[in-house]
């Protein structure tokens, strides 16, 4: 057992930052006498109290999952005696917050909800990521409840870097389905659309602005990215060959193009190209919108009575086939711990107490995806569903055809706002052709610079 003495110009040993994160508790008992710190040994019994009167640093992204953990907090804190400070940002801000802080070696943060899709390649080749595999092999660190194995092969593949490390903890996989008013369709007579034809055909007939939109998708550069892709999957095309070049000026690249640009300039609200996915939720909301695709999480809100317009008015489905298959883009997100903080244990109790069974039910009964395999059958999620059936249907129908959203290479940022910008052009009027000929040329830039 390790002991730390406490004198009047601190405690020997250990830095500021070391006495700060002890705690408040811990802070002002060290002013009447010695603080003792346990330090694990060898055969000693795993416990959620081992890090007791410790503070974490947890950075949240704004998103349904994000909600539903935040409410539990209390709960964590209860368990394991950690202090949790977080701060809760829109996804974008929040991505450049983590590269200003992890560039900069504070080790202010302990641990973040990681867009995989995004930061996989990104991260770990900057060295940000705690390679958490010891850490779930070791019976003192793990919770014997913890069941990795029960972890979908998906989840586990999206967390696990090319040198075997696990970079992070999954917390869900996020399949993209189609939401639409199914009160409507059920007026005019219609079924979910199943082709990309039929879509286009459906938006065409709901449209009458300004009180109705056909359809909204992400317009807003970097955003519209993954929105687009699915597109392109389904007109036959891939951002890259399977060598790793760039593919983005190929006939089906071009189809794709027109048909997601043509579908935003003719059927989407004013102002398309400056939305993200809260713009367009929103509008589905306040009843203006007939047909929308995005993230299965996102769904929840639009069964919200007090905010929500159209609860109970909405229908989940699967996403419509194209000429070139049948896809859904998926997109792994996870809790990932710092490399950077001296301690990464309470961090890393974080990231596993998130990531649990407890919570992963919690989450999905609420309306938000998971990770794991077993919950799925979980009691409480079949006699508390908060969503309705085909929610649930949708979602597991659009892991089979799942496909991951984006390319996994170091400059996925870069991809997305090279392609998004193309994008906007053609919302805007660009010829498909000129604007994904000059996006082709800049990504193989991205490419040779940052996958050497």
């Amino acid at each position: 057992m390790k002991v730390y003495k406490i004198n009047k110009t601190g405690v020997q040993g250990m830095t500021r930052r070391d006495v700060l994160r002890l705690g408040a508790g811990v802070a002002a008992g060290a002013a009447v006498g010695p603080f003792v710190m346990r330090v694990a040994r060898a055969g000693e019994a795993f416990s959620w109290q081992r890090f007791k009167g410790s503070k974490i640093f947890m950075m949240f992204t704004k998103n349904p999952w994000a909600n539903t953990m935040e409410s539990l907090l209390p709960e964590f804190e209860k368990l394991t005696g950690i202090k949790v400070e977080f701060s809760d940002l829109p996804e974008l801000q929040a991505r450049q917050k983590l590269t200003v802080e992890f560039t900069a070696g504070s080790g202010g943060i302990d641990a973040w909800y990681a867009s995989m899709h995004v930061e996989k390649r990104r991260f770990w080749k900057s060295g940000w990521f705690a390679d958490l595999n010891k850490l779930l092999k070791d019976p003192t660190m793990t919770a014997p409840d913890y069941d990795w194995n029960d972890m979908a092969a998906g989840a586990k593949s999206i967390v696990t870097q090319s040198d075997g490390s696990i970079s992070a903890l999954p917390a869900f996989i996020d399949p993209w389905i189609l939401f639409y008013r199914k009160d409507l369709f059920a007026q005019k007579g219609l079924k979910a659309p199943k082709t990309l034809a039929e879509m286009e055909e459906f938006a065409q007939k709901f449209h009458n602005p300004p009180g109705m939109y056909g359809f909204v998708a992400r317009g807003l550069k970097n955003a519209n990215a993954p929105a687009w892709d699915w597109v392109l999957f389904s007109m036959g095309g891939n951002f890259q060959t399977k060598d790793g070049k760039a593919s983005l000026n190929t006939s089906e690249a071009v189809k794709a193009m027109d048909y997601y640009a043509g579908m935003l300039k003719r059927f989407a609200p004013p102002g398309v190209v400056n939305f993200n996915w809260s713009e367009c939720s929103s509008s589905f909301m306040q009843g203006q919108v007939a047909i929308y695709f995005d993230g299965v999480n996102f769904a929840s809100q639009f069964e919200d009575k007090e905010k929500s317009k159209i609860a109970g008015k909405v229908g989940y489905v699967v996403l419509p086939a194209g000429p070139g298959g049948h896809y859904s883009p998926i997109f792994g997100n996870a809790v990932a711990v710092s490399s950077q903080v001296k301690n990464p244990g309470p961090g890393y109790f974080f990231a596993q107490w998130a990531t649990m069974k407890e919570r992963a039910v919690k989450e999905l009964v609420a309306g938000v995806g998971s990770a794991r395999m077993s919950v799925w059958n979980d009691k409480e999620v079949k006699a508390k569903p908060s969503m309705p059936a085909d929610w649930y249907g949708a979602y597991q129908d659009s892991l089979k055809v799942g496909r991951l959203g984006l390319p996994e290479i170091v400059g996925v940022t870069e991809y997305r706002d090279t392609i998004g910008v193309a994008i906007q052009k053609a919302i805007e009027g660009a010829k498909s052709a000129d604007v994904l000929n000059e996006a082709q040329k800049e990504f193989q830039e991205i490419l040779d610079k940052t996958e050497k």
